[in-house]
């Protein structure tokens, strides 16, 4: 069964000679096996991105540079997210809306449990609410 709430989760990293080394390892390491990978840069302060949910597909959102706030919204109700490393991912389980803010020159690595399908979608935020009821 799908968690259906938003959560945190570590990954391993591995210090070395001045550098670090962030990895999943293996499939253990993600809560889904990864069918698309897709990066989303931020060139401006007041930058939205997300607000829709899915259908289907679970996603997992990690920093790479910058910061990240993701507000989510499930039945249960809403969270707020603030990612500012790439040793945590932030799990989003299908039908969570999100709203993306992303800081100036922030990069934002989103892994997906499905290829892009845009009838997975849910983009209007009143479908969404009545879904959910």
């Amino acid at each position: 069964m799908l968690p259906t709430e938003p959560y945190l989760l570590s990954f391993l990293h591995l210090p070395d000679a001045g550098d670090t080394l962030i990895s999943t390892q293996d499939a253990n390491g993600l809560p889904f096996a990864a069918q698309r990978v897709f990066w989303v840069y931020a060139s401006a302060q007041g930058t939205e991105r997300g607000g829709h949910a899915h259908r289907t597909t679970q996603e997992l959102l990690v920093v790479v540079q910058g910061s990240v706030q993701v507000e989510t919204e499930t039945a249960q109700g809403t969270q707020t997210f603030e990612l500012t490393s790439a040793t945590q991912g932030l799990y989003i389980p299908p039908f969570c809306w999100i709203s993306v803010y992303p800081s100036p020159n922030a990069i934002l690595c989103c892994m997906t449990s499905t290829v892009f399908d845009e009838a997975d979608y849910i983009r209007e935020y009143a479908q969404f609410k009545r879904l959910i009821q």
